[in-house]
């Protein structure tokens, strides 16, 4: 019988093919090393070995490497652990673990379609599932970055119309919507749920302390962010000083479950222009998502190599594609914007940041790929 080892999130001993998981990380663990060393300026096996891969790691002890670069490597990397989890850890796919494994892909490929997320968001009441659905979350949180992307475009507009003005206040409304509409799905999607594990502490020191947030709830008062903006209408739009009582709970798997595939022994997902074929490991074993008496089980804390998936990251924008032929298909996801975490395009002072390429860029790149 294969022994609890800690693989990402999971136990693999939780998983159907515990050691084709294991293998399975294993290799994209390597791959992401290859891909570093073989691409990302200042790349060394030395530095990636001494870290064990683990990304935080990397950028403390090897500041030149290049973070955007390895931000496309991660990418490539969290593709993978999801193609692993399909394959051989097919009875956790609605599990605390999936889905935070599936947010950080979320978070490190740019310009990423979260339908195309297998298995993500979770169905409500879903077998084996998290006591949060952090996909309901992310999916409101990237649709508040899709109405701020056309907030930009709009007010571009509007400026070259010579609406000075209006595009001011058209602007503060628009922003303070989206800030509201990205922490207030966290307080009002899991109630229950302590806020700083959903990200609610980094969110709040990269969008909003910074940025004019205490003057929202004026800004908001006779405004209808979902009706008039098309904003997220599964929540409120909460301000400064008027938010539920936090919730008390960790993240928890509820039980149940998944005894056969969800999406059948073979599936194709298509990722950004990619076919990722999937067959399903057999089994004859259906090993339950873990839960103790209660509900109350606390799913690991351990992370999958990049540190707190909530950490904030800036990405490659600039130039129309990496001189890597792995990260090739990749290309046409970069975006033309610096942002900070899960590829919202505001920066820390709360400002919009534009993918209009004639809109000035908050933030340059700052990291160097190799060209040769």
């Amino acid at each position: 019988m294969t022994g609890a080892k800690q693989v990402g999130y999971y136990q693999s001993s939780d998983c159907v093919d515990a050691a084709g998981f294991e293998t399975c990380y294993d290799k994209a663990d390597e791959g992401f090393a290859t891909c570093v060393n073989k691409n990302c300026a200042g790349g060394s096996k030395e530095c990636a070995d001494s870290c064990g891969g683990n990304m935080t790691c990397m950028q403390a002890k090897c500041p030149n490497l290049g973070i955007d670069c390895i931000h496309v490597c991660e990418c490539i990397r969290n593709t993978h652990y999801i193609e692993c989890a399909a394959t051989s850890c097919w009875n956790q796919v609605y599990s605390c673990e999936y889905q935070q494994t599936a947010s950080d892909l979320l978070d490190t490929c740019i310009n990423t379609d979260i339908d195309a997320i297998p298995f993500f968001p979770a169905p409500e009441n879903a077998p084996g599932g998290c006591s949060c659905n952090l996909g309901r979350i992310a999916k409101v949180q990237v649709l508040a970055d899709e109405k701020l992307n056309e907030c930009v475009h709009n007010m571009t507009e509007m400026n070259r119309q010579g609406a000075y003005k209006q595009t001011k206040i058209y602007g503060d409304i628009c922003v303070c919507c989206g800030q509201s509409s990205i922490i207030s799905s966290i307080w009002d999607l899991c109630p229950k749920t302590i806020p700083s594990l959903l990200g609610a502490d980094a969110w709040y020191d990269g969008l909003l302390a910074h940025s004019h947030w205490d003057e929202c709830g004026l800004r908001l008062e006779d405004v209808n962010c979902a009706a008039d903006l098309g904003y997220s209408n599964e929540t409120q739009f909460h301000t400064g000083g008027k938010f539920p009582p936090n919730g008390t709970e960790t993240l928890y798997n509820t039980g149940g479950v998944i005894s056969t595939p969800v999406s059948g022994n073979t599936f194709t997902w298509t990722f950004h222009n990619l076919a990722h074929p999937i067959t399903a490991a057999a089994t004859n074993k259906a090993v339950p998502t873990k839960s103790e008496s209660g509900g109350k089980a606390v799913t690991s804390t351990a992370t999958s190599g990049t540190g707190d998936r909530f950490t904030f990251k800036n990405h490659l924008v600039h130039g129309d594609s990496f001189a890597m032929d792995s990260l090739v298909p990749l290309a046409s996801s970069l975006n033309t914007c610096s942002t900070y975490t899960n590829n919202r395009n505001v920066n820390a002072s709360g400002m919009l940041c534009s993918v209009e390429t004639d809109v000035p860029v908050l933030f340059p790149a700052s990291s160097p790929v190799k060209t040769d």
